[in-house]
């Protein structure tokens, strides 16, 4: 006898209230032959920002409320915006 498993359609937007709930989410997931997908080493450059305070601040507050590093909600945020510029670019041109 063979094991058969049904493999339920879920939206992500399900799997995002799921998770918000608190449910338990290995259902969503085949870990009979997990793997971990590393990400592509991409080259890095060390650069200055001056920002007023409140920025900062606000830096900080969204930062802490995510319990990530600064840098990482400025990497972000600036990886949105050029995803969101350059499609809207590709609109234009279209």
């Amino acid at each position: 006898m063979s094991s058969t498993r049904t493999i339920e359609e879920v939206k992500a937007s399900d799997i995002d209230e799921a998770f918000e709930r608190g449910d338990d989410m290995r259902r969503y997931f085949d870990m009979t032959k997990p793997r971990v997908i590393r990400p592509a080493k991409t080259k890095t450059r060390k650069v200055n920002l001056t920002l007023p305070d409140w920025m900062v601040e606000s830096l900080d507050a969204e930062a802490d409320e995510l319990a990530v590093s600064r840098n990482a909600v400025v990497n972000t945020w600036l990886a949105e915006k050029i995803a969101e510029r350059r499609k809207e670019q590709r609109l234009l041109t279209v």
